[in-house]
């Protein structure tokens, strides 16, 4: 169960939108900051922020879905 649980994982932030998934992963693979992002990004923290939310978002009601 957990291997199809993270594949499934895996397969819900793949279908994000590029810019979406590249921050949600350094963020939560990578544990970079807002800030960190941001100077990559070339953007504000703020807007990291809110493009993670969003892609959090995305795939907890993905999981939710799976997991019903």
């Amino acid at each position: 169960l957990h291997k199809e649980l993270m594949s499934y994982l895996w397969k819900t932030v793949a279908e994000l939108p590029e810019i979406q998934r590249r921050r949600f992963l350094f963020y939560f693979v990578e544990e970079m900051t807002y800030e960190q992002i941001a100077e990559l990004d070339g953007c504000t923290k703020q807007s990291v922020k809110a493009s993670i939310d969003i892609a959090r978002k995305k795939v907890m009601d993905n999981l939710k879905k799976y997991l019903e």
